[in-house]
């Protein structure tokens, strides 16, 4: 019969090895997340029991005991050295392994160091700051505005995107086409195919435009929004998801007399959401900006020279009958300021 000072005896060293167990854990300074299940031992349980694992804290407890009695049949017969390499083992055990895809990423990493190619290559190149202009600035108008009256550079290419209508809101898309129907101008006479054919323009010189009340409150409205002087204007039509606008400078940055009196393009979407693109002149960089019903995006004289602009054709998988119409001005602002 075991009394009861044995029975003490007993726990207090079932305790002392317990600890000596779980020092090498406390070590590795390491949390109960770090680590993945299927890599959690008894002793990882035991020092981040969780609120719910407390409920089954007598079967932890059971398996710590267990754990504890293999523990000190093993290291009866180990000198100090040998314990602290074993200790140093359960350390380098219980340490976090990475992902594979982790794994991955990091020795891609280290060839790329070591390559000739990245050799003499870091993540930042400099740290002296740079104070060019950049190839194109991107700006959003404030909401709410009603006149723009910032400053605008001429690399700067700006969206406004409340000024006409909810881009929801189709009923300006459905009037413009109504109009040009009644105008008095026959179909076949009123629309051209432009651009290679790849879309259509209402001819200018056809008297439609007085018949157009919805084409002339879009144009006063960019008057006055941008405080412009409209020089200018033209009116696509994008009948369906084929119809698309090549990449082109605006004649502002061909012809001389032109340049003199429009340092500005705005263009309005109207109908289905399309993407406008800006391809760089001399790199073929493309950069896309969708837009909604309603969305004005407007550019300088700068990025008129340095990019070329169309309307990307929709994938033909993703074909649909929606139209669009833009309406386009151009013209000259005062407060336009050269960088």
């Amino acid at each position: 019969m075991i009394n009861s000072e044995e029975r003490n005896s007993e726990k207090q060293s079932q305790k002392s090895d317990i600890n000596t167990l779980t020092d090498a854990v406390r070590k590795v300074n390491i949390t109960h997340e770090d680590i993945p299940k299927n890599r959690r031992r008894v002793v990882n349980n035991h020092l981040y029991t969780t609120k719910n694992e407390k409920k089954n804290s007598s079967k932890v407890h059971s398996e710590l005991v267990n754990a504890n009695e293999t523990f000190g049949e093993q290291k009866s017969g180990w000198s100090n050295e040998t314990l602290s390499e074993q200790k140093n083992a359960w350390s380098n055990d219980l340490k976090y392994q990475p992902p594979a895809s982790l794994q991955k990423h990091q020795q891609r990493s280290d060839y790329y160091q070591h390559t000739n190619e990245f050799s003499n290559k870091r993540n930042t190149e400099t740290f002296k700051p740079s104070h060019k202009p950049p190839e194109m600035r991107i700006l959003i108008s404030p909401p709410g505005c009603h006149r723009y009256s910032r400053e605008i550079t001429s690399r700067d290419l700006l969206i406004v995107n409340d000024l006409f209508c909810d881009f929801r809101d189709l009923a300006i898309y459905e009037k413009l086409i109504s109009e040009t129907e009644k105008c008095g101008v026959e179909s076949m006479d009123l629309w051209q195919l432009w651009h290679g054919d790849s879309h259509m323009i209402a001819d200018d010189k056809k008297k439609w435009k007085q018949y157009c009340p919805t084409f002339l409150m879009v144009l006063d409205k960019i008057r006055d929004f941008f405080q412009m002087d409209i020089k200018a204007t033209r009116l696509n039509w994008y009948r369906d998801s084929n119809e698309w606008k090549p990449f082109h400078h605006d004649a502002a940055a061909l012809k001389a007399d032109k340049a003199r009196s429009q340092n500005l393009t705005v263009a309005v979407s109207f109908g289905a959401e399309r993407d406008a693109a800006f391809e760089h002149a001399q790199t073929k960089t493309i950069i896309s900006l969708p837009q909604p019903n309603g969305t004005i995006y407007t550019f300088g004289k700068d990025v008129n020279i340095i990019w070329r602009h169309g309307i990307l054709q929709v994938p033909p998988d993703k074909y649909h009958n929606k139209g669009r119409i833009s309406i386009i001005a151009w013209g000259w602002i005062d407060n336009m300021v050269d960088v």
